[in-house]
């Protein structure tokens, strides 16, 4: 269900903020809300890009979701971009949200992964791959999980979600918070992901598999 709601970027967008950036090239790129002022933010991107990743005037679509499932999108246009590094982008955001309300919630299900390091802040994790985690809650935004990996915020993961013995969802993700905390004796991180590179059938997967796990977790 998807309805327009009105209001300031404050009252949706917060500094800090992980969202997702969308433009002609259709693939999403990571980042985080670093300023707000009346009707235009500013971005960094997770990563430096090798290129310029948005022309100056191009629409993009900039989105997040909440803890309920719930998915706030906007229309947006690229104002500014910064140089040399191409990492800072300043949107210009007119009209309303879009919100496209879910049903299914985060849910505490430990749903075996495996993935693979694809970016990394150290260089010696990229190409690592771990078959064995699992989530500790999962919603269609994104996961969280320990493990034993040094991981840090801005990292990126390609996942592959074990939903049931015949389902399985790959998703691309990014590293949101990575905290340390002890657990059998040895030192872990806990590790929030948010989804990025959801297509829309595996979406609906993960939706349906959601959905039966929250109406089990209320029997």
């Amino acid at each position: 269900m998807s309805e327009q709601v009105t209001g300031g970027l404050d009252l949706y967008l917060r500094i800090g903020l992980a969202v997702s950036v969308q433009g002609r090239s259709e693939e999403e790129k990571a980042a985080t809300v670093v300023s707000i002022s009346p009707g235009e933010l500013e971005l960094e991107l997770s990563t430096p890009p090798s290129q310029v990743p948005f022309q100056e005037g191009e629409k993009v679509d900039i989105k997040y979701w909440d803890a309920r499932a719930v998915l706030y999108y906007w229309d947006a246009k690229v104002v500014q971009i910064s140089r040399p590094d191409h990492r800072h982008v300043t949107i210009s955001i007119s009209g309303d949200v879009v919100v496209q309300r879910r049903r299914s919630h985060r849910v505490h299900s430990a749903v075996p992964f495996s993935f693979t390091v694809i970016e990394a802040a150290e260089t010696q994790l990229i190409d690592q791959r771990v078959r064995d985690s699992t989530t500790h809650d999962i919603g269609v935004g994104g996961l969280a999980f320990e493990t034993p990996l040094p991981l840090q915020v801005e990292d990126k993961l390609e996942i592959h979600l074990h939903l049931s013995s015949s389902q399985r969802v790959n998703v691309v993700g990014w590293v949101v918070r990575s905290e340390p905390v002890q657990g059998e004796g040895k030192d872990l991180r806990s590790v929030a992901l948010m989804f990025l590179q959801l297509r829309a059938e595996e979406q609906s997967q993960l939706l349906q598999f959601l959905a039966d796990s929250d109406t089990g977790n209320r029997d």
